[in-house]
């Protein structure tokens, strides 16, 4: 004779925990997607499951399927920012210990003095009041307005000797060499 062992009723389960039973390789091909490695996609559902879990808890989700592939993304989302910063870090230590090659070269660091004494030749051989003006706009920065004040000039006269002295310079540098290339790609020589 059988006997029948009357058995406690089964819990409900979560209406978001039977939509993942099911729509779990469908997460798992999007999962896939990001990583490729079972124990990464394992993890990540393993995270998905979790929070969907504890957002269920505190409020009823009325598209469980939407919400189970947001949290996936927002999980796959937050590992990749992750993995990007460690490699960014990562890049930057190497960058913080091979400053050797980015060093220029002796052949580089001769040339660039060469022209450097070129190019303060051909400064010096500019009148007195250019040479001042130009100097203060080139090398130290300074704004038409605030050569202006220093030396008690018009704003369009400071003008005319910039415009007069990086015209001479030119003229005097040999344009072969790359030399104007110092005058050139000032970013401050419009600036006002």
């Amino acid at each position: 004779m059988q006997q029948y062992v009357k058995r406690e009723p089964r819990p409900e389960m979560s209406e978001i925990f039977e939509r993942f039973k099911v729509r779990e390789p469908f997460l798992r091909a999007f999962i896939r997607r990001f990583f490729r490695t079972k124990a990464m996609v394992d993890d990540i559902c393993q995270e998905t499951i979790l929070r969907a879990l504890e957002a269920e808890q505190a409020r009823k989700i009325d598209t469980p399927d939407a919400f189970l592939f947001g949290v996936a993304r927002n999980v796959v989302r937050k590992q990749l920012e992750q993995q990007s910063n460690s490699i960014i870090d990562f890049v930057d230590e190497i960058a913080a210990d091979g400053d050797s090659d980015t060093r220029p070269t002796i052949e580089e660091e001769i040339d660039s003095q060469k022209r450097m004494a070129r190019f303060a030749e051909a400064v010096a051989r500019l009148p007195k009041q250019c040479r001042r003006v130009f100097i203060l706009k080139k090398v130290y920065g300074y704004s038409h307005k605030e050569i202006s004040a220093e030396l008690g000039l018009s704003i369009s006269t400071i003008e005319n000797q910039v415009s007069t002295g990086m015209k001479r310079c030119l003229d005097q540098l040999d344009e072969k060499t790359g030399d104007m290339v110092l005058l050139r790609n000032d970013p401050k020589s419009d600036e006002r």
